[in-house]
């Protein structure tokens, strides 16, 4: 699996988080008068979002892992992380909307068109930002939580406007909500992508075994190599390796490969190492595995 069908994975859940929530939106928006009071009504639907689409995107490392044990871990922490977010993003909205009011209201057309979308909007970035962290935050990776932060904030954002203004331009449209849920969720993943491949170190890419042809991209501070489902990078069927054999490390912006089992050989460019600073074009070889350094 390459890094561009790990981005093209990232987005469909984002489209089919979308889909998924578009019943469940309306059907929250159809009981909307039971609520006991609006703002109720809102943190109830922006925690409903928050849910669903923290749960999709938390699924998204085990499926490009292959690691299925990562799956009900991811999905569920997703959602609780989606869920607060949304009901944060509901009063960040709600925040917005004062501070923006006082600035730029200068009748209800200004309310309707501006002031009401853009802090709606802040309030879409802010569950963007809550659900983009949560895989960060699984793995404990701060440079994870960044890249999360980043993507999910952007994206959210745009997202948001894109379903707000949706809703103002075609009143009352079931099928506006859904193209709006969708953006939000596509915007989201898009979004969370670029940042994510931007702010690597570069890709490790396996060049033999059952694992052939996929992709890892260095995202994070510390990223382990071996059969363990634990490892970042889990080489499972392969034969001769420790669970953890091998790490890379970021150390002063550049990755270092690091042999943690010294009795069992690590070899960069067929010589082995205890460690050693990766070049772009290096051949790392760990046990059967062959493993291709090059830039994103």
């Amino acid at each position: 699996m390459t890094t561009f069908t790990r981005r093209m994975i990232l987005l469909a859940l984002g489209v089919l988080a979308g889909v998924g929530l578009w019943p469940i939106a309306e059907a929250i928006l159809y009981r909307q008068g039971s609520f006991p009071s609006y703002l109720a009504f809102l943190a109830a639907l922006g925690a409903v979002v928050g849910a669903l689409m923290g749960a999709a995107f938390g699924a998204a490392e085990g499926i490009t892992s292959r690691v299925r044990e990562r799956l009900p871990a991811g999905i569920v922490l997703g959602a609780v992380i989606g869920l607060l977010g949304g009901a944060i993003g509901v009063l960040a909205g709600q925040a917005a909307l004062w501070l923006i009011g006082g600035l730029f209201i200068r009748g209800y057309r200004d309310f309707q068109w501006v002031v009401l979308p853009i802090s709606r909007a802040v309030g879409w970035a802010v569950l963007g930002m809550f659900v983009g962290a949560g895989e960060g935050l699984r793995s404990l990776s701060v440079k994870k939580v960044v890249v999360g932060v980043l993507g999910g904030l952007v994206g959210g954002l745009a997202g948001g406007f894109v379903l707000e203004y949706l809703r103002l331009l075609v009143p009352g449209l079931a099928v506006a909500r859904l193209a709006g849920l969708v953006v939000l969720g596509a915007a989201i993943a898009a979004f969370y992508g670029i940042i994510e491949h931007g702010m690597s170190f570069g890709v490790l890419r396996v060049l033999t075994g059952e694992l052939k042809g996929k992709e890892f991209l260095l995202n994070q501070r510390r990223l382990r190599i071996g059969r363990s489902r634990r490892a970042e990078i889990a080489l499972r069927s392969y034969e001769e390796l420790a669970d953890v054999q091998a790490q890379v490390v970021i150390r002063k912006g550049e990755p270092v490969l690091e042999n943690l089992q010294p009795s069992l050989p690590v070899q960069v460019n067929e010589r082995r190492i205890s460690e050693r600073a990766l070049k772009f074009g290096d051949v790392i070889r760990i046990g059967p595995a062959k493993i291709y350094y090059r830039a994103g």
